[in-house]
């Protein structure tokens, strides 16, 4: 229990009176009257205040939370006693979650309930908690505060910002991937997989004529081909020190989940199955699987994964999937990587390429695209842009070194990577390469 201001306040001025009695003894009866009054209104105050019973408190949040957004939170508090209740009220969260509208100040008359509504942004994803609503409640007469812990535990996942995903999901394809900037890949020959019979069309090679069904029916038949599905596709993804780079405020990791989402999103409407494992930081397998919800079943398994500060170790990524992907897949290493990795880089990709097909999405930070494009004004400038175009330039060398040993490289930012990885698949699936 702590001092209101009011009341330093009002014991303040009992010291200029005290100074007045010593000089003007006859007031000093009246002073010792008046501070045993005082005394007791203080007294009486602090037990009303110490008496006052907790209200009951429940909180409102959705049990899942996107990262990096606002989300509505509604405190309910309830007052089962008659006496009335004026606090403060905060709610206790974690460093890794951020707050707006608190503290609020809450008026309780007896036998009622309100609300206290903020919004909560969580920063990180993983399961958080938050376990207590802290209330600064006031004494009766303003004297007095008193600090009270409400025990109300919520337990929240806070997951990737998978919200483009289902907005791709609502739209078209081809609606959507030209708003992301998706190019339409010109096919090359025909999809290797049976599809469907129709009728001849003007045009059609004399190869694709079914005559069989064609006598049968009397008419000419052709078969149409598709794309071949119920492949396999793998992301290999680096939870390692550099993917906690950060561009406009946003973790490589974080922007790299959304993107392999996005991509398994449009793998299973392909008709292929999806899977990820995660080396580095953390170490986690997900099997393929052909889900038709799979967007979901790798978020109960990716959410609580973040960039650590280790360093990630290619070689011993590639041999632990080699071991555990028996079946011919299409493997993404989803990274950001720089010229002292190329060694163990080119060594995974030699492990990998005996059995799948690979592809290097390799992260670089935005601002060194916006250094190369400026014109240096001084010498620190220009040192500046020359040693940007030398470390991209290293980069090139080793990405031509990977392609060499027969890899796909994609040099791209985090905001350019969405788009890229969608490209990219649907150049390979169109190819007939996996």
């Amino acid at each position: 229990m702590t001092a209101s201001k009011k009341l330093l306040t009002f014991a303040a001025l009992f010291l200029p009176l005290a100074l007045a009695a010593d000089l003007y003894p006859p007031i000093t009866v009246g002073l010792y009257v008046a501070a045993t009054l005082f005394l007791f209104v203080v007294v009486w105050d602090a037990v009303g205040l110490w008496l006052t019973p907790n209200p009951q408190v429940e909180r409102d949040i959705e049990s899942n939370l996107a990262v990096q957004t606002w989300n509505p939170v509604a405190l309910k508090f309830v007052n089962e006693s008659t006496r009335p209740i004026k606090m403060q009220v905060f709610d206790l969260h974690g460093d890794d979650t951020q707050s707006q509208l608190l503290p609020q100040i809450l008026n309780l008359s007896g036998n009622s309930h309100a609300d206290v509504c903020y919004q909560l942004k969580a920063t990180r994803r993983g399961n958080t908690s938050l376990k207590s609503v802290d209330c600064l409640l006031e004494s009766p007469w303003g004297l007095w505060h008193l600090r009270r812990n409400i025990p109300c535990e919520s337990q929240v996942r806070v997951q990737p910002n998978y919200k483009d995903v289902f907005e791709f999901a609502l739209l078209g394809d081809e609606q959507k991937l030209a708003r992301m900037g998706n190019r339409q890949q010109r096919r090359r020959g025909e999809g290797t997989e049976f599809h469907q019979l129709r009728e001849y069309q003007s045009g059609d090679p004399m190869r694709k004529i079914d005559w069989k069904a064609s006598s049968r029916i009397g008419k000419l038949i052709s078969k149409e081909f598709q794309d071949e599905q119920d492949q396999q596709l793998v992301f290999l993804l680096d939870t390692g020190r550099r993917m906690r780079h950060k561009d406009h405020n946003v973790e490589h990791m974080d922007q790299t989940l959304n993107s392999m989402l996005l991509l398994s999103h449009v793998a299973a409407k392909q008709g292929d199955a999806v899977g990820f494992m995660a080396f580095g930081n953390d170490h986690t397998w997900c099997p393929p699987r052909k889900h038709k919800g799979i967007v979901k079943h790798l978020l109960d398994h990716c959410y609580g994964l973040n960039a650590g500060l280790v360093m990630s170790d290619y070689l011993l990524a590639a041999q632990r999937l080699i071991e555990l992907q028996k079946r011919r897949a299409l493997v993404i290493i989803l990274t950001n990587s720089r010229d002292e990795d190329r060694d163990d880089l080119e060594k995974a990709v030699l492990i990998l390429r005996k059995r799948h097909l690979v592809v290097v999405a390799d992260l670089y930070e935005s601002f060194l695209g916006d250094m190369l494009k400026q014109d240096p004004e001084n010498f620190e400038q220009s040192l500046q842009v020359l040693t940007t175009e030398n470390f991209m330039r290293q980069r090139q060398e080793m990405h031509s070194s990977l392609n060499s040993l027969g890899a796909m490289c994609l040099d791209c930012t985090a905001e350019e990577l969405p788009a890229t990885l969608v490209n990219s698949y649907q150049q390979i699936k169109h190819s007939g390469r996996l």
